[in-house]
């Protein structure tokens, strides 16, 4: 065990060490004896190569001051001796290394040329010592996060890049944020994060979201960098599989080619370590919820070449709907093949088995407009209970490669398919009756089946041009996907909303009212460089070219629609780092999605296109864990269908939708007792060009302003040591129905949580809208209310 050097006793060894005069022929150090370490450290900034130096060689460096700033290492790789691995870390840096004993070095300034160093080479003020016996693994873009504060993501640029240095507005919410807040949905994840709203209410069957006043759709949903779904019925993500949920705001499709203009949400996944873990949690809760999980992994051999993970939950509850459940069960195992330090394959699978029930809505009378009756109860189900199903299995296999050949090259291919079938009975309304008791009601029956296959090959080469350096991106991604519908429709009798008795007979007709098979498949061809100049001026530009290629076959008819695409986009961006932390930046993006349907001279319609403009400043403090985000952007999407006042019963593209705002989010561990997640969000979003009623209205489900705080405190000491609290509040102004005739009033709900974690084992305790309040979330086609109050206790033991 080597000494552990601190404070002043390391500032007297740098010292005394410093000064003494060089051998006349160089002497072993006690660590050149050491057994060689396979080391890995890319060119880095010298800090940063200092601290993965420590970890992968498990030495304690010192290194005096601010000694290591402003200063750049070429990097080491190879099996090496850890004193000849620091040499090289450490060429061309001006500093080089004293040991003083196996397991300890200090770093000072490297004496001049035939001469010794002296105590003027010296910073003799806060010592920093980095021992990688006790490091913490290094934050990664795919690793875990410990806290809430993440730094790094790839979800902006498909490389593994600070967020301090990316200029444009990325929000990952980590693992233990989702475990502090209780998150069921990905919805729910998104609570406190600027600009997110979810599409309906209470919802478990799907997780659509708007992001920046537009509809995030299905194919905006990612899994690991690749598309996980283009059908939105075709599932749920489970949270507690993920590592992360990041959110990349703006146009995206320079990266992933089809999408809305609102921003894509990537949902990172558990991934297998090198180290032995585990967990086994339960919980219970009101609305008779039961449910048990466990993540548990290692290695499979002496050598840590092979690792190995199980994710697995089981739930069975009702919800907040009468006659609504919330089954599940789902597994992930992932396995993850190290042969050396240089090259990863992990392999992931998931299954997942749901039962439910869509949440039709209800109609505005009753909910927020009056309805002599009164209002009508958030718990009423407006279906039968012997019909209505939303029975979903999805399975997923892929794998995520990478290799790296030398200190410039290296190689990522990302593989996902995916497979969804969901049997699906539903029961909608269709108009009040007379006395707006009753309401007239339609039954219909569908079975939809999907396959999706995505395929991602990256090439990055990081190579330096006098004082620039570059991160350049080279890619091409091939998704492919069939989805197929078969619907039937029926009739039912009226249902009393204020009185209902269940157990009409639902009559469905013997022949499909609808039978459809779509087919499609997209090739993207991009580049991007990331120029940083000086270590401070940071330059982003790309580019992408997509050909999509569709087609939709009404199997009743025997008509098939075919539909070819080609759109390029790019985006670039400026951002400047100042030594305090603070990154101004200013970006521009594209984004498109193909549109279905034809012009009255029968010319297919052109894809939607996206355009932003952004600006904003990143602030990520010296010496505090924190992160803190202010934007403005102006964003468009243009194309968009209207009606032709020429030839009525056509449409015309000449539509736009335009959103402007300002988004604040923070998240920050004040102390290590104290964490902080806020966000604002004003935004004025409208339809700007129409030839129909809709110019100048407002998307449905999109507040002008949006404001929310959770703080977390924990005890860190004395008898209480363990005991944590944490609260909040989220502020969603009102929202407008799709026909902007109805408004969804304000509203304000709490949040809290208590926590005891003794050892190994945890208890907490999660009340989501704690005081109960009865609210409309948001109204569309129909009227949505939030969750009721949701009271969840969770008994954990990790190992």
């Amino acid at each position: 065990m080597g000494i552990v050097v601190r404070g002043a006793a390391a500032v007297l060894a740098a010292g005394l060490l410093a000064t003494m005069p060089a051998p006349a022929m160089a002497q072993p150090s006690p660590a050149q004896a050491a057994a060689a370490v396979d080391f890995d450290i890319p060119p880095l900034p010298l800090d940063q190569a200092i601290t993965r130096f420590a970890v992968q060689s498990r030495l304690q460096i010192v290194a005096p001051g601010d000694l290591t700033a402003n200063r750049r290492s070429p990097g080491v790789r190879g099996v090496l001796a850890p004193s000849a691995a620091l040499d090289r870390l450490l060429a061309g840096t001006g500093l080089v290394a004293r040991f003083t004993d196996t397991a300890t070095a200090t770093l000072v300034a490297a004496p001049a040329a035939g001469g010794t160093a002296t105590g003027a080479d010296i910073v003799t003020l806060g010592a920093v010592t980095v021992d990688g016996r006790t490091a913490a693994p290094l934050e990664t873009a795919w690793s875990p996060v410990d806290g809430f504060v993440a730094t790094r993501s790839a979800t902006g640029t498909k490389t593994d890049l600070p967020l301090i240095e990316t200029p444009q507005t990325i929000n990952v919410i980590t693992r233990d944020q989702i475990d502090a807040q209780a998150a069921q949905t990905i919805g729910d994840a998104l609570r406190y994060t600027a600009g997110v709203t979810k599409v309906q209410g209470f919802n478990r069957t799907d997780d659509a979201v708007n992001i920046r006043g537009f509809q995030s759709s299905a194919s905006n949903l990612f899994r690991d960098g690749t598309r996980q779904q283009y059908n939105v019925y075709d599932g749920m993500a489970e949270p507690y599989a993920l590592e992360r949920i990041e959110v990349l705001k703006g146009p995206a499709s320079v990266l992933y080619g089809q999408s809305a203009p609102g921003g894509v949400i990537n949902l990172v996944t558990k991934r297998p370590k090198f180290a032995s873990f585990g967990e086994v949690e339960v919980e219970g809760g009101n609305f008779r919820r039961k449910q048990a999980a466990t993540d548990f992994g290692g290695n499979l051999d002496a050598a840590g070449t092979w690792s190995y993970r199980l994710t697995a939950l089981a739930r069975d509850s009702d919800t907040m709907v009468d006659y609504i459940p919330d089954n599940r069960l789902f597994v992930a195992p992932s396995l993850a093949w190290r042969p050396t330090a240089d090259t990863t394959l992990t392999f992931l699978g998931n299954y997942m088995k749901s039962k439910t029930v869509y949440n039709y809505g209800y109609p505005t009378q009753g909910t927020v407009l009056a309805n002599p009756n009164g209002q009508i109860a958030t718990s009423r189900f407006i279906g039968e209970p012997d019909y209505n199903k939303w029975d979903r299995t999805s399975r997923s296999i892929g794998y995520l490669f990478e290799h790296r050949f030398d200190e410039v090259w290296q190689v990522r291919q990302n593989f996902r398919y995916a497979d969804y079938k969901n049997d699906y009975a539903d029961v909608a309304f269709l108009a009040w009756q007379p006395g707006m008791r009753s309401i007239t009601r339609s039954a219909y029956s569908r079975f939809d089946q999907s396959q999706n296959i995505a395929l991602d090959n990256q090439a990055q080469a990081d190579i330096s041009t006098g004082p620039i350096r570059h991160t350049l991106l080279a890619g091409l991604d091939w998704n492919n996907w069939q989805w197929g519908r078969t619907q039937y429709s029926g009739t039912l009798g009226p249902l009393d909303l204020y009185n209902p008795v269940y157990g009409s007979a639902v009559r469905m007709g013997f022949t499909p009212v609808t039978s459809t098979r779509a087919t499609g498949s997209q090739i993207g061809l991009y580049a991007q460089d990331n120029l940083k100049i000086f270590d401070r001026l940071i330059l982003q530009i790309g580019g992408r070219q997509d050909w999509v290629d569709q087609s939709n076959k009404n199997r009743l008819a025997n008509v098939t629609a075919k539909q070819d695409d080609a759109a390029f986009t790019w985006r670039a961006g400026a951002l400047y780092a100042f030594d305090s932390g603070v990154s101004p930046y200013v970006s521009y993006a594209e984004s498109f999605a193909p549109a279905t349907g034809t012009t009255y001279g029968g010319a297919a319609f052109q894809p939607t296109t996206g355009q932003q403009y952004e600006a904003g400043v990143k602030f990520e403090p010296r010496g505090l864990n924190a992160s803190f985000t202010a934007s403005v952007f102006d964003l468009k999407q243009q194309n968009v269908a209207t009606p032709d006042l020429a030839h009525p019963g056509f449409s015309v593209q000449a539509g736009e939708v335009r959103s402007k705002g300002v988004e604040l989010q923070a998240v920050a561990s004040l102390t290590d007792r104290l964490d902080l997640v806020g966000a604002y969000t004003y935004t004025d979003a409208k339809v700007s060009k129409s030839n129909g009623a809709d110019l100048g209205r407002r998307p449905a489900g999109v507040p002008q302003q949006m404001a929310s705080l959770w703080l977390d405190y924990t005890i860190r000491d004395g008898m209480l040591a363990g005991l944590g609290f944490g609260g909040g509040g989220r502020y969603v102004g009102a929202t407008w129905n799709t026909a902007n005739n109805a408004q969804a009033p304000s509203y304000t709900v709490a949040d809290a949580l208590i926590r005891y974690d003794i050892g190994q084992v945890g208890l907490s305790l999660n009340a989501i809208n704690l005081f109960d309040r009865d609210y409309v979330e948001a109204c569309t086609y129909a009227c949505f209310y939030g969750d009721r109050r949701t009271v969840i206790a969770r008994l954990k033991y990790r190992w």
